[in-house]
């Protein structure tokens, strides 16, 4: 038969054993919730990483090389400009034909670049209403340079200042949109960064708390342990 001593060091070595696994269990599934809220918060801010690159390459690609773009084609509308009312005024029209046409294909060059950037909608109406307008331009720059000289030039010179106009106000609209653009993505990143700053700190409170749980499970269990009363026969 089992003796006194044997039982007692048997059943409360059991119960040791059972508050010890059960303690474990606990701690090791509060890690558990350490690791997976580790995880979570590399994920998301490997997402923010992303989105934030993201942001950063449309500001360059789409926002201020669309910006240069836009300077460029406002320098060539205002030589072509100059080289009109220079013909018109002064009578120098010597370099007229040639100048005009170098602009123009600068200005194709530069709205063939433009249309391969990501363009909003506002954008894309813009761009296209300033083509047409380009195209017209060179239409009535043509019939001006036939007319120099003669009675009919002056109605050509008016409708061409007309058409620089309008070039003009769409140039300063596409401008607009890039402040309006570059503005957004700015607001979008500041709003992901700080998303990510509140999960941070979030996360580091969570830490701590499962931290100072952990120390109590363990600090319990030794309590536990201290309190089963020891078998006489072993002293």
């Amino acid at each position: 038969m089992l003796s006194l001593s044997s039982f007692h060091s048997l059943f409360f070595g059991k119960m040791r054993w059972v508050y010890s696994v059960k303690h474990k269990t606990k701690a090791a599934l509060l890690l558990a919730v350490v690791m997976v809220l580790v995880l979570a918060k590399n994920t998301l801010d490997n997402k923010t990483v992303t989105k934030l690159g993201t942001s950063f390459a449309t500001v360059y690609e789409d926002r201020l090389l669309v910006e240069s773009y836009i300077y460029q084609l406002s320098g060539h509308l205002y030589q072509k400009k100059m080289l009109v009312d220079n013909s018109f005024y002064a009578g120098n029209d010597g370099h007229l034909a040639s100048g005009l046409q170098e602009n123009n294909l600068a200005i194709a060059t530069l709205l063939t670049e433009f249309g391969k950037t990501r363009l909003t909608d506002a954008e894309a109406r813009y761009l296209v209403a300033f083509d047409r307008n380009h195209r017209e331009l060179k239409a009535l720059e043509n019939q001006y340079l036939r007319q120099l000289g003669g009675k009919e030039v002056l109605p050509a010179k008016k409708e061409l200042d007309t058409r620089f106009q309008q070039a003009t106000n769409y140039l300063n609209q596409l401008s607009r949109i890039q402040v309006a653009e570059g503005k957004r993505l700015n607001d979008s990143s500041q709003q992901m960064m700080a998303g990510s700053a509140i999960l941070t700190q979030l996360e580091f409170v969570l830490i701590i708390v499962i931290g100072i749980l952990i120390q109590m499970l363990i600090f319990a269990s030794k309590s536990r342990f201290s309190k089963f009363p020891q078998n006489p026969m072993l002293n």
